[in-house]
């Protein structure tokens, strides 16, 4: 830190480099305020690295932990078709497990018109058309001009499409219209009726020889033999979410549950948990280098952008040394991963279904997903395995793993807001807050108490470099008036 006036003249009279000499005299007091900047500093780290850990557990949470309480995560259903071409098929999670046939007998279609061959070789006349696409929409009336081309005509109906519920295209190379109604279903209509004018718009156009309304068909299926009816090839069916796609054919679908899902589930809970567990026990257990304190901005500019950040990485190792705060999160976590859960079942602890903390206490906890055991626990007893996580009681004995997790980040998490605060604008009531507050204030105080002994020993060498100017001044005329006698 400098506090030098840079446009000063000295030493006019002495000889003295008197801004080299201030500068020295100031390194003591600038070196007090260093000491507070790097104590201010070391705060704001350490303030940083908590706010670091509670995202961390926050995701944990709110991601990993709560997919786990969900009864769902543990009930959803995987479905196999076997003819993909046939039908294809996704299940909810109150979908009874087995096996089912499906022949699908008709595909649903929707309304459709095909025009005779157009004749471009002719213009339009002013005119309209109606067209109206059946239950649930409005029949619009489209005007034609005698400058309109066929595909000016087709624009418009489909611009109006989200109303009449009727879309069109021209094929270059059949030279034909194909009107479609949106819907699909014996509810589906297509009515075309003649508007304004000669009446001549249709013929043009090729439909003259439609006759309304064109109606649409219902999808029909065979499902473990029983006939049912539906308007569109998307149906649902005892919570079996089916596409039908090849009528006139059987398809066999098969609902099971989802192993493979809730195997991801876990495996990505565990792995959370790990980073955690990484992150907190090497920060409880790093070396502490006294030696390093944090750098000022008028050291920093002496040195190299790569010595600059090795510095640092050692100034910042060990502030949560022995942390209190966190060796409570960090042994909390283990215990409650550690816990066994009554849930009647076989499947009482994590490790009981494959997940087990590595004998190496320097790998900070972190667990170990033997994923076959993990599968046979699922497949054998899926209701037990959900328990261990989301079962709910206030017997905290019989409550589930992820129910405790849930309450004691919530309560560490609150813990270390209040020590850390958040990473929110505005004021920041929290210990280490109000701390880096109290600091901010303390060296704001002792930058202007630098600038004003700056100041003084600035005017003090003025003081006497106009003094020795004056002496100097009285000695040069009583030189010369020795020398006139």
């Amino acid at each position: 830190m400098s506090y030098i006036d840079p446009i000063r003249f000295s030493g006019l009279a002495s000889g003295l480099d008197t801004e080299s000499i201030i500068k020295d005299l100031m390194k003591i007091e600038t070196s007090k305020v260093d000491r507070q900047f790097q104590q201010k500093t070391l705060l704001e780290w350490k303030r940083d690295d908590y706010r670091s850990i509670n995202n961390n557990l926050r995701t944990f949470r709110e991601k990993n932990v709560f997919n786990l309480k969900l009864q769902g995560t543990f009930q959803a259903k995987t479905v196999s078709s076997s003819d993909e071409s046939v039908l294809s098929a996704t299940a909810g999670v109150q979908t009874l497990e087995g096996s089912y046939s499906v022949k699908v007998t008709q595909l649903a279609k929707g309304a459709s018109v095909v025009s005779n061959e157009v004749d471009l070789s002719t213009g339009f006349t002013e005119g309209s058309f109606k067209i109206k696409g059946g239950e649930g929409t409005e029949e619009v009336e489209i005007n034609v001009t005698a400058a309109d081309t066929i595909y000016d005509v087709l624009n418009r109906i489909n611009l109006s499409s989200d109303k009449s519920g009727v879309s069109a295209m021209y094929d270059d190379n059949l030279k034909k219209v194909f009107l479609m109604s949106k819907a699909t279903g014996e509810k589906a209509e297509l009515n075309i009726s003649a508007g304004t004018g000669d009446g001549t718009i249709l013929a043009k156009m090729g439909l003259d020889t439609v006759t309304s309304p064109v109606k649409g068909r219902n999808a029909l299926i065979e499902f473990n033999g029983q006939s049912l009816s539906y308007d569109s090839n998307q149906i649902s069916l005892y919570g079996i979410n089916m596409t039908l796609k090849k009528e006139g054919t059987t398809a066999d679908i098969t609902v099971s549950k989802n192993i493979d899902s809730v195997v991801d589930q876990i495996k990505s809970f565990v792995e959370q948990y790990n980073t955690i567990m990484t992150d907190v026990g090497t920060k409880l257990n790093e070396k502490r280098y006294r030696t390093y304190n944090p750098l000022t901005d008028e050291q920093k500019s002496e040195m190299k952008e790569e010595d600059i950040k090795k510095w640092e990485e050692k100034a910042r190792s060990g502030l949560f040394r022995a942390d209190s705060l966190l060796s409570s999160t960090y042994s909390e976590l283990r215990m409650t991963m550690s816990s066994a859960v009554d849930n009647d079942s076989d499947y009482n602890t994590l490790s009981s279904i494959g997940i087990t903390t590595s004998a190496n206490w320097k790998e900070n906890g972190k667990l170990y997903v033997d994923e076959e055991k993990l599968r046979e626990a699922l497949t054998k007893d899926m209701d037990g395995v959900m328990k261990l996580f989301n079962q709910d009681s206030e017997d905290t004995k019989s409550q589930g793993i992820a129910r405790k997790l849930d309450t004691l980040l919530i309560n560490q998490m609150e813990s270390i807001a209040s020590t850390a605060g958040y990473n929110t604008i505005g004021a920041d009531e929290s210990y280490l807050g109000k701390e880096i507050s109290k600091m901010d204030q303390t060296l704001e105080d002792m930058e202007d108490r630098l600038a004003s002994i700056e100041e003084g020993y600035w005017n003090k060498f003025t003081a006497m470099e106009q003094a020795l100017q004056k002496l100097q001044s009285q000695g040069n005329w009583l030189s010369s008036q020795l020398g006139q006698s």
